[in-house]
């Protein structure tokens, strides 16, 4: 890739499933226009892997990866606290919240609960507790920042099954609806503090979660028939989105559920 405008330089971000698919790509993106990067994943082998990946691609950029469960409120208060030290004002700009976990890919009869309550507690209350811990350091300026436009920017990665169900999904459909209504619910309440938040709802994106699904010929044929733009999307051009949400180029939207999906749900 071509150099890219530094249009984050100076400013912090934390990204929560930071080791793979969309949340490395986004990490990258940022880190590469700028910003000083906290990549989060559960796995601290993953992590230190990520970390040299993303150091690698991103010469000279500020990027460290850390080990923390999002679905862990005092990991994730320390990993907000750990991004927000790299910053010269101790403060964090930027959350891109992608950690999730996929469905069981079975009948709603067949759907086993503890499965079930697993998958809503990674996708939608790992996003809550990142986006929480988050806000509340970015509501709490220094006092020469208090009253700027702009206080941070978060950004939750749902799915366009948050907007239209997938057959055999009713776990991951329902737990990236709530996504969608947690960012606008977000974006609501925390208007008036300054801190913008929105939801990216991809389709179908060439990551390890649907490796299974795209690396099967048949599989991969029927989901392309049914994209407009006939293929699936590559984990950087969801990042591209993602960092202008997170971008002053957004600064009029909040509250919103950005689909990105090739036409798919047109």
């Amino acid at each position: 890739m071509s150099p890219l405008t530094p249009r984050f330089q100076g400013k912090t971000a934390l990204v929560t499933g930071g080791a793979s698919g969309i949340g490395f790509a986004a990490a990258l993106r940022l880190a590469r226009e700028g910003a000083a990067v906290v990549a989060v994943s559960r796995d601290a082998e993953r992590c230190a892997h990520a970390e040299r990946q993303l150091r690698d691609a991103a010469p000279g950029a500020s990027i460290h990866a850390i080990a923390a469960d999002t679905t862990d409120p005092a990991a994730m208060a320390d990993a907000v606290a750990r991004a927000a030290a790299l910053g010269a004002d101790n403060r964090l700009d930027i959350l891109v919240a992608a950690a999730g976990i996929d469905g069981e890919a079975k009948d709603i009869l067949d759907l086993d609960p503890a499965n079930f309550g697993r998958v809503l507690d990674v996708n939608i209350r790992g996003l809550f507790i990142a986006g929480q811990a988050a806000a509340r350091v970015m509501t709490q300026d220094p006092a020469d920042r208090v009253g700027a436009h702009s206080k941070g920017a978060i950004v939750l990665v749902a799915s366009v099954n948050g907007m239209q169900a997938e057959p055999g999904f009713a776990d991951y459909n329902a737990s990236k609806g709530g996504a969608v209504l947690l960012a606008r619910s977000m974006g609501r309440d925390l208007a008036g503090r300054g801190v913008r938040v929105n939801a990216v709802c991809p389709g179908y994106v060439r990551t390890p979660m649907t490796m299974a699904y795209l690396d099967d010929p048949d599989t991969a044929e029927a989901i392309n028939k049914g994209i407009p733009l006939g293929r699936v999307a590559h984990p950087d051009e969801i990042a591209a989105v993602i960092a202008f949400l997170a971008s002053d180029e957004a600064s009029y939207i909040t509250g919103s559920a950005i689909v990105v999906d090739g036409g798919r749900t047109a």
